[in-house]
């Protein structure tokens, strides 16, 4: 509970008890004492006044009515008819703590739980601060596992996605674009330098067979072959270079022109019938008065059809 009323005497035992235990078991619950008295013709009436005022204040969750023990006619006031239907018609829960736990009185039946006491009635109306705070213990303990284990599973998931960015940074990919350039000039000039050394050691090879021969019509034809395969390999190998270049700069100019909003800025459209929204590929597909709309870089308009002409 959040709060227990206590119907009793405020000069009696039985107030101490249940204060003492009270504060014992858990110091912070808020009491509200209602005073009565518990013996004599007028305790009839107060218990039920008492019973009935806690319950339309509606300030407790649970009442305790207690008495110390004492005789038969001590007692006689929580057998009285009154204090029974007061008890019975209040919707909060009531522990009883009447006498000691030999006596029996009516107030003790038509309580919702009766102890054998007031201190057990505190006992039963009040909750283990001690049992509380070892379970809260418990929980801190679990719940500061717990925030460990999210807390390391996010950072590593953090450090994984910061792994991630890094690798798909524009930055990175440049920076391996340049590397696969470089590898391909170091590739390219190796070839150069190959093709160069092949045609160089078959023009010696052809020079010493001219020295043999010796002929000097074939040797003038030789050296005019010469000088041409000399330009033709230095044309093949600038077109071989330029044509590397094209490749690089085409497969940037392809990537940019798969791009759906580079090709409507260049001037194309999409149609979509108005009503499904479908996608017109022809003009069977739509008919004379029908609504379409026409899909521009920078918007949509609306069009009616009036009329089709053939392709």
């Amino acid at each position: 509970p959040a709060c227990v009323g206590v119907i009793t005497s405020p000069t009696g035992a039985a107030l101490r008890d249940i204060l003492t235990v009270l504060k014992r078991r858990f110091p912070a619950l808020p009491v509200i004492l209602f005073p009565v008295k518990v013996q004599g013709n007028e305790a009839k009436n107060e218990i039920a006044r008492a019973i009935t005022l806690a319950d339309r204040l509606g300030r407790c969750d649970l009442l305790i009515l207690a008495r110390g023990g004492g005789s038969l006619e001590d007692l006689w006031a929580f057998n009285e008819e009154i204090v029974a239907r007061a008890m019975a018609a209040c919707t909060l829960p009531i522990v009883s703590g009447v006498g000691h736990e030999t006596d029996v009185t009516i107030a003790d039946l038509v309580a919702d739980l009766r102890a054998p006491t007031p201190s057990a009635a505190a006992e039963a109306a009040s909750p283990d601060g001690g049992e509380w705070l070892s379970r809260f213990t418990r929980l801190e303990t679990r719940l500061h596992r717990h925030l460990l284990r999210v807390l390391g599973s996010q950072a590593q998931t953090l450090d994984f996605l910061c792994k991630r960015l890094q690798q798909a940074h524009p930055e990175k990919q440049l920076q391996r674009g340049a590397q696969r350039l470089d590898e391909l000039e170091i590739r390219l000039n190796r070839a150069m330098s190959a093709i160069s050394a092949r045609r160089e050691a078959r023009l010696q090879t052809l020079t010493a067979r001219l020295q043999i021969q010796h002929p000097a019509p074939r040797l003038l034809w030789l050296e005019s072959r010469r000088g041409e395969l000399k330009r033709r390999l230095s044309t093949a190998l600038l077109t071989l270079l330029t044509q590397q270049r094209q490749t690089v700069t085409s497969a940037g100019e392809k990537l940019h022109a798969v791009s759906p909003l580079a090709t409507l800025r260049r001037g194309y459209a999409i149609a979509t019938r108005a009503s499904d929204g479908q996608i017109l590929h022809g003009v069977a597909e739509v008919d004379i008065g029908e609504t379409v709309a026409i899909r521009l870089a920078d918007g949509l308009i609306a069009a009616e059809i009036r009329e089709k002409y053939p392709p």
